[in-house]
C-alpha cells in the first residue's frame, strides 16, 4: 500500500468516523469498493433521509455569514466567494466562521506567484548550503542542504501565512464551499443532524479523493481504480 493510499485511508477514516482494516483496504481497488464499505459500516444510520446535509450546512453557513454583516443578496449557492467574502479580512472571516460553526474549513492558499517565489528561495538556500558544505564531504553537503531546506520552508510558510487568502480551485462559489464543508466534516455533520444520506456519502468521498490524489472530480467515478486510473502510488 503506497503512501498516497495510506493518507487517503486516514482521511476517509477521520471524515466518516470509521476504521478501515489494512487487510480489507488492500482489497479495495476502486472508489466504488470504498463507497460500499462506508455504507456497510454506517448501515445503522445511513438512510434515505429527507434531511440533506448539504442543505443543512448551507443554511448554517448562510446564517453565520449574515451575522458577520453580509447582505442577503450575497449569500446564495451560486455566489462567488470573492464577492461574498472580500479579500481584505478574508482570513479573519474564515477563522471566525470555522470557530462559530465548529467545523473545519478548507485551507486557504497563497497566490501562485508567491508559491513560485518561495520555491526559488528554498532552491537558492539549498544550493548554497550544499556548495558551502560539500567540501567537507558529499554526505555532509546533502545533510546541510536538507536541513536548511526544511528550515527555510518552515520560515517562509510562517512569514507568508497572512497571504494565504485564496480558496482552492474547487472552492469558487458558496455552493462549492458547502460541498467541501460536508466532505471535510461529514461525520461531525451527520452526528449533529442525526442523519447519513447515501448521496452525501458519495459526494464527501469524491471530494476527499480529489483533495488527496489531486485528480479531476469527473474522474472519480465508482469504477475508477485508485492506482491504474487515478494515479495513486
Amino acid at each position: 500500500m503506497g503512501l498516497d493510499v495510506v493518507e487517503l485511508v486516514m482521511e476517509i477514516e477521520e471524515a466518516f468516523g470509521i476504521s478501515l482494516p489494512d487487510d480489507r483496504a488492500g482489497k479495495m481497488l476502486t472508489v466504488g469498493d470504498v463507497y460500499e464499505f462506508i455504507l456497510e459500516k454506517t448501515a445503522d444510520t445511513t438512510l434515505k433521509s429527507s434531511t440533506c446535509l448539504t442543505a443543512a450546512a448551507f443554511y448554517q453557513l448562510r446564517r453565520h455569514l449574515r451575522s458577520l454583516g453580509l447582505p442577503h443578496s450575497k449569500v446564495r449557492p451560486k455566489t462567488k466567494l470573492e464577492r461574498a467574502i472580500p479579500l481584505l479580512g478574508r482570513r479573519s472571516y474564515w477563522l471566525t466562521l470555522s470557530s462559530r460553526m465548529d467545523l473545519q474549513f478548507p485551507r486557504l492558499g497563497r497566490p501562485s506567484w508567491l508559491a513560485l517565489v518561495n520555491c526559488m528561495l528554498v532552491a537558492i538556500v539549498v544550493s548554497a548550503s550544499f556548495l558551502g558544505f560539500a567540501q567537507q564531504g558529499v554526505l555532509v553537503g546533502i545533510f546541510a542542504a536538507v536541513v536548511s531546506g526544511v528550515i527555510c520552508s518552515a520560515i517562509l510558510m510562517f512569514l507568508t501565512s497572512p497571504f494565504a487568502i485564496y480558496p482552492a480551485s474547487n472552492c469558487v462559489t458558496i455552493r462549492d464551499l458547502v460541498t467541501n464543508l460536508v466532505a471535510i466534516n461529514y461525520n461531525t455533520l451527520a452526528t449533529r443532524y442525526s442523519t447519513r444520506n447515501p448521496t452525501d456519502v458519495w459526494t464527501a468521498l469524491q471530494l476527499i479523493v480529489v483533495e488527496q490524489l489531486g485528480v479531476d472530480r469527473n474522474a472519480v467515478v465508482p469504477h475508477a481504480r485508485f492506482i491504474q486510473d487515478l494515479g495513486a502510488d
